[in-house]
């Protein structure tokens, strides 16, 4: 029988509802012993001693936040000598790791199929419910060392976040929605206004479709000069809604697109972006995607890993590698 341990962002936005129902379905699991985060800083001491008494699936009832914090301290600290097994419970606000490789179903489901996987699956049933992925390393956030996650997204991307939190966030509908919401409401600002979108109540419009200069290398390639309305980079094999923006993927370890500003015909290409096959025979000027083992950004912009926000470190390049892999249940 392996051990379980779960942490639980109770700040997460469906665990604010209450977490009765899920200290009912861990209490009838007696592999599982449950810590209910007090503070994110509490994690690294937390992943230790799950650790010390040899836990070999950790679990996380929180967003992708709250999974950022775990992977940047499974991965930067290194308490275990080999990485658990991961079980990502959507329990965030927005929860892209979780559709990629968390567990499927409801809350209590999810956590009842694991916990009959890990006291009688056996092995066999163990390795045929894990997906791996590698982990993206992130260098020169400022203020911060390395941090480890699976979703990297600058320039409009993250003016993006920041419109949804304010305007989408506060009428609490579900992430996807809130994403189609929020895609919807920019393209029609870069139709009718320019990609103007307008602020909080109180505040000014903030022009959420605009250019930002980046010099990109990858690997080690010749410098590239960009200006991009949008750059990411992941590991995840789909994002929200289940798009995949990315392509001419190769060997590399993570993928990479940028979208230059301004872009060429975006309304009509917008589909063939998110949803295309390999070949979406995009305009080269405007549409740039690849894999990479490393990429290295000078810029100024802030930038988003799963959801959370940072800063560049000034004068240092954001340098992005993805040699660490995880392996997650996903049942």
């Amino acid at each position: 029988m392996g051990k379980l341990g779960v942490i639980t962002n109770p700040r997460s936005q469906k665990n604010k509802q209450g977490l009765e129902k899920l200290t009912a379905t861990l209490e009838a699991m007696p592999e599982a012993r449950q810590v209910v985060l007090e503070a994110m800083t509490d994690i690294p001491a937390i992943l230790a001693d799950f650790a010390r008494q040899e836990v070999d699936t950790v679990a996380v009832a929180g967003g992708d936040g709250t999974v950022q914090a775990v992977l940047t301290a499974l991965f930067d600290e290194r308490p275990y000598d080999d990485p658990p097994r991961l079980a990502v419970l959507p329990c965030g606000m927005t929860n892209m790791i979780a559709g990629d490789v968390g567990l499927r179903g409801s809350l209590r489901g999810g956590l009842e199929k694991l916990g009959s996987l890990l006291r009688t699956g056996g092995p066999d049933a163990i390795a045929g419910a894990t997906v791996t992925r590698q982990i993206l390393r992130l260098e020169n956030a400022r203020g911060k060392g390395p941090q480890y996650g699976m979703f990297f997204g600058g320039a409009a991307i993250y003016r993006a976040i920041i419109a949804c939190r304010a305007k989408v966030h506060p009428y609490r509908i579900k992430a996807d929605t809130a994403a189609a919401v929020t895609l919807a409401g920019i393209l029609a600002g870069w139709l009718l206004r320019g990609g103007e979108t307008a602020g909080p109540a109180g505040e000014p419009a903030r022009k959420v479709f605009s250019g930002d200069k980046i010099d990109v290398t990858f690997d080690n390639q010749p410098v590239e000069h960009l200006t991009s309305l949008i750059i990411l980079a992941t590991t995840l094999d789909r994002l929200i809604l289940g798009s995949r923006p990315f392509w001419n993927g190769g060997d590399g370890q993570m993928r990479f697109t940028s979208i230059a500003y301004p872009p060429d015909r975006l309304l009509r290409y917008a589909w063939r972006v998110l949803y295309g096959g390999e070949d979406r025979r995009l305009p080269e000027s405007s549409y740039l995607s690849r894999g990479a083992n490393r990429v290295s950004l000078a810029m100024n912009c802030p930038f988003t890993l799963d959801g959370e926000l940072f800063e560049p470190e000034p004068g240092q390049p954001i340098i992005l590698a993805a040699s660490d892999q995880a392996r997650f249940l996903r049942i």
